[in-house]
Protein backbone atom coordinates (compact mmCIF):
# COMPACT_ATOMS: atom_id res chain seq x y z
CA UNK A 1 0.00 0.00 0.00
CA UNK A 2 1.30 3.26 -0.97
CA UNK A 3 1.13 6.08 1.66
CA UNK A 4 0.13 9.96 1.60
CA UNK A 5 2.40 12.30 1.68
CA UNK A 6 1.38 15.35 3.13
CA UNK A 7 3.49 17.73 0.48
CA UNK A 8 0.91 16.26 -2.61
CA UNK A 9 -2.10 17.60 -3.21
CA UNK A 10 -4.32 14.68 -3.52
CA UNK A 11 -8.11 14.12 -4.18
CA UNK A 12 -10.64 11.71 -2.32
CA UNK A 13 -12.75 9.31 -4.01
CA UNK A 14 -15.91 11.57 -4.65
CA UNK A 15 -14.15 14.48 -6.15
CA UNK A 16 -12.22 12.19 -8.08
CA UNK A 17 -15.37 10.81 -9.29
CA UNK A 18 -16.68 14.03 -9.95
CA UNK A 19 -13.59 15.38 -11.88
CA UNK A 20 -13.07 11.99 -14.07
CA UNK A 21 -16.81 11.43 -14.56
CA UNK A 22 -16.63 8.16 -13.54
CA UNK A 23 -18.69 6.97 -10.87
CA UNK A 24 -17.33 5.58 -7.16
CA UNK A 25 -18.43 2.19 -7.94
CA UNK A 26 -16.48 2.28 -11.07
CA UNK A 27 -13.33 3.84 -10.02
CA UNK A 28 -13.45 0.75 -7.03
CA UNK A 29 -14.16 -1.71 -9.93
CA UNK A 30 -11.44 -0.66 -12.14
CA UNK A 31 -8.42 -0.49 -9.02
CA UNK A 32 -9.16 -3.64 -7.97
CA UNK A 33 -10.05 -5.91 -11.22
CA UNK A 34 -7.59 -3.83 -13.49
CA UNK A 35 -5.45 -1.95 -11.07
CA UNK A 36 -5.90 1.49 -13.65
CA UNK A 37 -4.42 3.43 -11.48
CA UNK A 38 -3.44 2.99 -7.24
CA UNK A 39 -4.41 5.50 -5.18
CA UNK A 40 -3.04 6.79 -1.87
CA UNK A 41 -3.78 5.83 1.54
CA UNK A 42 -4.46 7.70 4.62
CA UNK A 43 -3.51 6.04 7.89
CA UNK A 44 -7.15 4.89 8.09
CA UNK A 45 -6.83 3.40 4.35
CA UNK A 46 -8.99 6.17 2.56
CA UNK A 47 -8.47 6.51 -0.88
CA UNK A 48 -6.89 9.99 -2.21
CA UNK A 49 -6.31 10.62 -5.90
CA UNK A 50 -3.47 12.42 -7.67
CA UNK A 51 -3.13 14.14 -10.46
CA UNK A 52 -1.45 11.83 -12.50
CA UNK A 53 -3.84 9.04 -11.45
CA UNK A 54 -7.07 11.30 -12.44
CA UNK A 55 -4.88 12.10 -16.09
CA UNK A 56 -4.63 8.54 -16.71
CA UNK A 57 -8.44 8.05 -15.40
CA UNK A 58 -9.67 10.09 -18.05
CA UNK A 59 -7.18 9.10 -20.67
CA UNK A 60 -8.28 5.22 -19.89
CA UNK A 61 -12.37 6.75 -19.96
CA UNK A 62 -11.51 8.14 -22.73
CA UNK A 63 -9.89 5.31 -24.46
CA UNK A 64 -13.02 3.00 -23.23
CA UNK A 65 -15.27 5.98 -24.78
CA UNK A 66 -14.31 4.80 -28.13
CA UNK A 67 -14.64 1.50 -28.16
CA UNK A 68 -11.45 0.07 -25.93
CA UNK A 69 -12.05 -2.86 -23.81
CA UNK A 70 -11.21 -1.95 -20.28
CA UNK A 71 -9.34 -5.75 -19.91
CA UNK A 72 -7.05 -4.86 -22.56
CA UNK A 73 -6.86 -0.55 -22.11
CA UNK A 74 -6.14 -0.96 -18.05
CA UNK A 75 -2.34 -2.95 -19.13
CA UNK A 76 -1.64 -0.07 -21.59
CA UNK A 77 0.92 2.88 -20.88
CA UNK A 78 0.00 6.41 -21.89
CA UNK A 79 1.71 7.00 -25.28
CA UNK A 80 0.20 3.44 -26.19
CA UNK A 81 -2.97 4.79 -25.64
CA UNK A 82 -2.97 7.69 -27.28
CA UNK A 83 -1.42 5.89 -30.32
CA UNK A 84 -4.26 3.15 -30.60
CA UNK A 85 -6.99 5.29 -29.88
CA UNK A 86 -5.98 8.58 -31.52
CA UNK A 87 -7.24 10.40 -27.86
CA UNK A 88 -5.30 13.20 -28.56
CA UNK A 89 -5.87 17.38 -27.81
CA UNK A 90 -6.45 17.54 -31.19
CA UNK A 91 -9.09 15.42 -32.25
CA UNK A 92 -12.00 17.99 -32.67
CA UNK A 93 -10.52 19.18 -35.43
CA UNK A 94 -11.07 17.26 -38.14
CA UNK A 95 -14.82 17.95 -36.88
CA UNK A 96 -14.31 21.67 -37.13
CA UNK A 97 -14.43 22.33 -40.82
CA UNK A 98 -17.91 21.53 -41.55
CA UNK A 99 -18.69 24.13 -38.93
CA UNK A 100 -15.62 26.95 -40.22
CA UNK A 101 -17.04 26.28 -44.08
CA UNK A 102 -20.55 27.25 -42.96
CA UNK A 103 -19.31 30.26 -40.82
CA UNK A 104 -16.77 30.97 -43.67
CA UNK A 105 -20.07 31.46 -45.91
CA UNK A 106 -21.69 33.14 -43.28
CA UNK A 107 -24.19 30.87 -43.08
CA UNK A 108 -25.78 31.17 -39.46
CA UNK A 109 -28.33 28.59 -39.96
CA UNK A 110 -25.78 25.72 -40.94
CA UNK A 111 -23.13 27.20 -38.20
CA UNK A 112 -25.94 27.15 -35.42
CA UNK A 113 -27.21 23.11 -36.53
CA UNK A 114 -23.81 21.90 -36.22
CA UNK A 115 -22.47 23.22 -33.10
CA UNK A 116 -25.84 22.68 -31.94
CA UNK A 117 -25.59 18.98 -32.10
CA UNK A 118 -21.95 18.67 -31.14
CA UNK A 119 -23.70 20.27 -27.90
CA UNK A 120 -26.15 17.84 -27.58
CA UNK A 121 -23.76 15.05 -28.15
CA UNK A 122 -20.52 16.43 -26.34
CA UNK A 123 -22.77 18.01 -23.25
CA UNK A 124 -21.69 21.74 -22.40
CA UNK A 125 -18.60 20.65 -20.34
CA UNK A 126 -16.88 18.76 -22.95
CA UNK A 127 -18.56 21.19 -25.98
CA UNK A 128 -16.77 24.31 -24.36
CA UNK A 129 -13.76 22.42 -23.19
CA UNK A 130 -13.33 20.27 -26.71
CA UNK A 131 -15.17 22.20 -29.35
CA UNK A 132 -16.28 25.99 -28.90
CA UNK A 133 -12.46 26.90 -27.83
CA UNK A 134 -10.78 25.14 -30.04
CA UNK A 135 -12.96 26.53 -32.44
CA UNK A 136 -12.44 30.24 -31.63
CA UNK A 137 -8.95 29.19 -31.66
CA UNK A 138 -8.62 27.91 -35.42
CA UNK A 139 -11.06 31.22 -36.21
CA UNK A 140 -8.68 33.65 -34.69
CA UNK A 141 -5.51 31.95 -36.85
CA UNK A 142 -7.30 32.23 -39.97
CA UNK A 143 -8.33 35.84 -38.99
CA UNK A 144 -4.72 36.63 -38.57
CA UNK A 145 -3.71 34.92 -41.49
CA UNK A 146 -6.42 36.94 -43.68
CA UNK A 147 -7.77 33.02 -43.96
CA UNK A 148 -11.40 34.04 -43.03
CA UNK A 149 -13.26 37.73 -42.76
CA UNK A 150 -14.17 39.34 -39.71
CA UNK A 151 -17.87 39.26 -40.45
CA UNK A 152 -16.96 35.32 -40.03
CA UNK A 153 -15.07 35.79 -36.66
CA UNK A 154 -18.18 37.79 -34.94
CA UNK A 155 -20.80 35.14 -36.62
CA UNK A 156 -18.98 32.21 -34.61
CA UNK A 157 -18.25 34.32 -31.39
CA UNK A 158 -22.01 35.52 -31.10
CA UNK A 159 -23.61 31.45 -31.80
CA UNK A 160 -20.94 30.43 -29.33
CA UNK A 161 -21.43 32.97 -26.66
CA UNK A 162 -25.09 32.17 -26.80
CA UNK A 163 -24.85 29.07 -26.79
CA UNK A 164 -22.41 28.35 -23.52
CA UNK A 165 -24.89 31.18 -22.10
CA UNK A 166 -27.81 29.11 -22.71
CA UNK A 167 -25.81 26.14 -21.21
CA UNK A 168 -24.88 27.79 -17.76
CA UNK A 169 -28.14 27.15 -16.12
CA UNK A 170 -28.03 26.65 -12.28
CA UNK A 171 -29.58 23.09 -11.01
CA UNK A 172 -31.06 22.38 -7.08
CA UNK A 173 -27.76 20.56 -6.43
CA UNK A 174 -25.31 23.43 -7.91
CA UNK A 175 -26.94 26.06 -5.58
CA UNK A 176 -25.67 24.18 -2.65
CA UNK A 177 -22.38 23.99 -3.74
CA UNK A 178 -19.75 26.79 -3.11
CA UNK A 179 -20.74 30.41 -5.10
CA UNK A 180 -18.00 31.15 -7.19
CA UNK A 181 -18.23 34.80 -9.33
CA UNK A 182 -16.91 35.06 -12.91
CA UNK A 183 -16.07 38.14 -14.71
CA UNK A 184 -13.67 40.04 -16.88
CA UNK A 185 -11.92 43.48 -15.40
CA UNK A 186 -12.46 46.71 -17.32
CA UNK A 187 -11.20 46.22 -20.90
CA UNK A 188 -11.15 42.53 -20.99
CA UNK A 189 -13.98 42.24 -23.79
CA UNK A 190 -13.37 38.26 -24.79
CA UNK A 191 -15.53 35.74 -22.19
CA UNK A 192 -15.49 32.69 -23.99
CA UNK A 193 -12.96 31.27 -22.01
CA UNK A 194 -14.76 32.61 -19.22
CA UNK A 195 -17.99 31.23 -20.44
CA UNK A 196 -15.94 27.67 -20.38
CA UNK A 197 -14.73 27.96 -16.58
CA UNK A 198 -18.47 28.58 -15.46
CA UNK A 199 -19.36 25.81 -17.17
CA UNK A 200 -16.89 23.47 -15.64
CA UNK A 201 -16.96 24.70 -12.22
CA UNK A 202 -20.92 23.94 -12.53
CA UNK A 203 -20.07 20.67 -13.89
CA UNK A 204 -17.97 20.39 -10.58
CA UNK A 205 -20.66 20.95 -7.68
CA UNK A 206 -20.30 24.99 -7.61
CA UNK A 207 -22.87 27.73 -8.10
CA UNK A 208 -21.09 29.75 -10.67
CA UNK A 209 -22.66 33.47 -10.96
CA UNK A 210 -22.11 34.65 -14.07
CA UNK A 211 -21.59 38.57 -14.33
CA UNK A 212 -19.95 38.92 -18.04
CA UNK A 213 -17.34 41.00 -19.61
CA UNK A 214 -15.68 44.41 -18.45
CA UNK A 215 -17.05 45.32 -14.81
CA UNK A 216 -15.60 48.16 -12.96
CA UNK A 217 -13.16 46.92 -9.80
CA UNK A 218 -15.85 48.29 -7.34
CA UNK A 219 -19.17 46.51 -9.02
CA UNK A 220 -16.49 43.56 -8.75
CA UNK A 221 -16.18 43.57 -5.20
CA UNK A 222 -20.01 44.31 -4.35
CA UNK A 223 -20.93 41.68 -6.59
CA UNK A 224 -18.83 39.02 -4.45
CA UNK A 225 -20.32 40.31 -1.23
CA UNK A 226 -23.69 40.44 -2.19
CA UNK A 227 -23.85 36.70 -3.03
CA UNK A 228 -21.64 35.70 -0.66
CA UNK A 229 -19.08 34.24 -3.16
CA UNK A 230 -16.39 32.17 -1.70
CA UNK A 231 -14.11 32.99 -4.91
CA UNK A 232 -14.00 35.35 -7.31
CA UNK A 233 -12.51 34.05 -11.01
CA UNK A 234 -11.14 36.36 -13.61
CA UNK A 235 -10.22 35.62 -16.92
CA UNK A 236 -7.26 37.69 -18.81
CA UNK A 237 -7.15 37.55 -22.04
CA UNK A 238 -6.12 40.02 -24.41
CA UNK A 239 -6.23 43.06 -21.64
CA UNK A 240 -2.49 44.66 -21.81
CA UNK A 241 0.05 43.32 -19.39
CA UNK A 242 0.29 46.96 -17.09
CA UNK A 243 -3.40 46.84 -16.88
CA UNK A 244 -4.10 43.45 -16.15
CA UNK A 245 -1.86 43.67 -13.56
CA UNK A 246 -2.91 46.99 -11.82
CA UNK A 247 -6.45 45.74 -12.10
CA UNK A 248 -5.59 42.16 -10.40
CA UNK A 249 -4.02 43.77 -7.49
CA UNK A 250 -6.47 46.64 -6.83
CA UNK A 251 -9.42 44.18 -7.41
CA UNK A 252 -7.51 42.12 -4.65
CA UNK A 253 -6.79 44.90 -1.97
CA UNK A 254 -10.73 45.52 -2.08
CA UNK A 255 -11.91 42.03 -1.60
CA UNK A 256 -12.11 40.30 1.91
CA UNK A 257 -9.09 38.60 2.76
CA UNK A 258 -10.72 35.12 2.84
CA UNK A 259 -12.44 35.81 -0.24
CA UNK A 260 -9.94 33.67 -2.73
CA UNK A 261 -9.43 35.41 -5.93
CA UNK A 262 -8.22 33.35 -8.73
CA UNK A 263 -7.03 34.34 -12.33
CA UNK A 264 -6.69 32.21 -15.55
CA UNK A 265 -6.44 33.01 -19.37
CA UNK A 266 -3.44 33.57 -21.72
CA UNK A 267 -3.21 37.19 -20.18
CA UNK A 268 -2.41 35.73 -16.34
CA UNK A 269 0.44 33.62 -17.79
CA UNK A 270 2.00 37.06 -18.46
CA UNK A 271 1.86 38.63 -14.49
CA UNK A 272 3.36 37.99 -11.61
CA UNK A 273 0.07 37.39 -9.33
CA UNK A 274 0.55 39.59 -6.05
CA UNK A 275 -0.39 37.78 -2.31
CA UNK A 276 -3.17 36.03 -2.22
CA UNK A 277 -3.92 35.72 -6.18
CA UNK A 278 -4.34 32.16 -7.57
CA UNK A 279 -3.39 31.67 -11.42
CA UNK A 280 -5.02 28.49 -12.89
CA UNK A 281 -2.96 27.06 -15.50
CA UNK A 282 -5.73 25.20 -17.48
CA UNK A 283 -9.54 24.23 -17.03
CA UNK A 284 -8.50 20.83 -15.69
CA UNK A 285 -6.56 22.42 -13.24
CA UNK A 286 -9.21 24.67 -12.16
CA UNK A 287 -12.01 21.81 -12.37
CA UNK A 288 -9.48 20.27 -9.74
CA UNK A 289 -9.65 23.10 -7.71
CA UNK A 290 -13.37 23.59 -7.92
CA UNK A 291 -14.07 19.86 -6.98
CA UNK A 292 -11.40 20.46 -3.88
CA UNK A 293 -13.56 22.93 -2.89
CA UNK A 294 -16.67 21.91 -2.84
CA UNK A 295 -15.28 19.11 0.09
CA UNK A 296 -14.05 22.21 1.47
CA UNK A 297 -17.26 23.64 2.42
CA UNK A 298 -19.15 20.55 3.26
CA UNK A 299 -16.29 19.60 5.52
CA UNK A 300 -15.22 16.09 4.10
Amino acid sequence: MTTLDDAETTYPLRAAARITGLSPDLLRAWESRYEVVKPLRTPGGTRRYRAADLERLRLVKAAVDTGGRISVVARLDPAELLRRFAVTDNAPQAGLEPILSALDRLDAEEAQRLLAFQLSAMGPVTFARELALPLAHEIGERWVNKRMGIASEHLAMGILRSMLGSALTPTAASRLGPTIVFATPTGEPHELGLQSAALTALGAGANPIYLGAELPVKDLVGAVADVGAVVLALSLVTLPKSQAAQAVASIRSDLPEETRLWIGGPGAATITAPSGVEQMGNLEEFERRVALLGFEKSGR
